[in-house]
């Protein structure tokens, strides 16, 4: 009988496809666990199932609670009819029911498979707990504090001293990351952030409270809707790196500099990010490459992708901005995949195997970059224009739309990839002009208002 992988995600959808994919090419079985699915993604595995006469998933459960007992109970079942090779989830963010990732590494483990570690996963998705992680290993980290309240966001952000960032302290796509000059504008952001953070698209993502221990033992109580986190802003140049950690080691793979990164009221947007990088020297990279990996060895991460994001302050040198248990979003992995030879999807499959052999990692010196294009606001997305023109940009390699015309997209408060690039330069500068182009060619054309039906 063929051994079965089981998903459990309730996002990724697109790569969910591609390691499903994966794991039926090397022999497997694939069981899902979903959200409910959308019209284009049941669309989506129509298609797949027609062109190779198969299905991708021969059990799928959509589910609206993703509480560990729930999962468990699911996952049992599915084992009762046949082996399991793997579990695996992709995000594995908060939901309203617990940290996703933190149950299937239970599942996992209680399996007898290879998993994650519970607790690296929630050092690394709460940002109390990873600038806790950093400060218990004495590793270099900014200042912070937990703002419950407005006095205590008023002590914290006096004594770490203007300016500061509030962040959620389990957000994504850069939400509500805003940056406050003064105590006015700490206040004006603290209470904006707590009206939004009920109704913003990851509202499911925030309305897990849960309970943790920092690394004195002390137990925290976490409400991501009415709590914020405040640090010292930290100047200098961004970059990202990925690694991977198995289960004893941690090993760097890839540094992408961020050259083009703007801060909007609300959130941070990356435009453009070359590798390999031409704003750092061998030296910087090199400390780069030593804090990440000894950042993802203070938070106990293993058996996992790990994004880790940084700017390089020109007197301290690099300092987390945070830490991802997952590879790097635009197309990062085509990055990885081009410069360096390393199928990230594959990766992960043979990390949930066990079976991952880490092996030289050679960068080529050839210069590439990706960008991305943002909407212009929430709301309906109606149209694009130009993307022949785009494509008939030398110079550029692939591209993306993420969001299919006629689909409701947000974007006024977070990250929203629209239109992502692949492109090859003979130098930075001329990646920069196919950057700029491309902005003049695309144009989206998004509603406010959904068209009445």
């Amino acid at each position: 009988m063929k051994k079965a992988f089981v998903f459990i995600e309730n996002q990724a959808f697109n790569t969910l496809m591609e390691l499903a994919a994966r794991t039926r090419e090397r022999g497997y079985t694939n069981l899902l666990i979903f959200r409910k699915m959308q019209p284009h993604e049941k669309e989506r595995l129509n298609e797949y199932e027609q062109q190779h006469r198969h299905p991708l998933f021969e059990q799928i459960c959509e589910v609206e609670r993703w509480d560990y007992s729930r999962l468990r109970d699911l996952v049992e079942e599915m084992a009762g009819k046949q082996p399991l090779a793997g579990i695996l989830t992709v995000s594995g963010l908060f939901t309203a029911d617990g940290l996703l990732g933190a149950s299937v590494a239970q599942i996992a483990s209680e399996k007898g498979l290879p998993s994650q570690s519970v607790d690296g996963l929630y050092r690394s998705n709460n940002k109390y707990l990873t600038r806790d992680a950093l400060r218990h290993a004495g590793l270099q980290t900014v200042d912070f504090g937990l703002a419950t309240e407005e006095t205590s966001l008023i002590e914290h952000a006096r004594r770490i001293g203007y300016p500061v960032i509030l962040k959620p302290i389990n957000g994504c796509a850069s939400q509500l990351v805003i940056k406050c000059e003064n105590e006015q504008e700490l206040l004006q952001g603290y209470r904006s952030a707590l009206k939004k953070l009920p109704r913003s698209i990851y509202r499911d993502l925030y309305a897990c409270t849960h309970r943790f221990a920092d690394k004195k033992g002390n137990q925290i109580i976490f409400d991501p809707l009415r709590t914020m986190l405040v640090e010292k802003y930290i100047e200098g140049p961004e970059a990202s790196i990925e690694i991977v950690a198995t289960e004893s080691d941690v090993i760097p793979l890839l540094v992408h500099d961020k050259v083009l990164v703007s801060e909007g009221d609300r959130v941070v947007y990356e435009h453009l990010l070359v590798v390999p990088p031409v704003r750092f020297t061998q030296e910087e990279l090199e400390n780069i490459r030593r804090y990440a990996v000894e950042v993802a060895k203070a938070t106990g991460i293993k058996n996992s992708l790990c994004h880790v994001e940084i700017r390089y302050d020109k007197h301290s040198g690099p300092q987390l901005l945070e830490i991802n248990p997952r590879v790097g979003g635009m197309l990062v992995t085509k990055s990885l995949e081009t410069m360096i030879g390393f199928h990230a999807l594959d990766a992960m499959v043979d990390l949930a195997l066990g079976s991952f052999q880490p092996r030289p990692y050679p960068c080529t010196t050839d210069q590439y970059g990706m960008f991305t294009l943002y909407p212009p606001h929430a709301g309906y997305f109606e149209r694009v224009e130009g993307l022949d023109k785009l494509n008939r940009i030398p110079g550029i390699l692939s591209s993306t739309l993420l969001f299919p015309e006629g689909t409701q997209i947000h974007g006024d408060d977070e990250e929203v990839f629209l239109l992502m690039c692949w492109v090859k330069g003979q130098t930075y500068e001329e990646i920069r002009d196919i950057y700029e182009q491309a902005k003049r060619e695309v144009r989206f054309h998004v509603k406010k208002e959904a068209p009445a039906r």
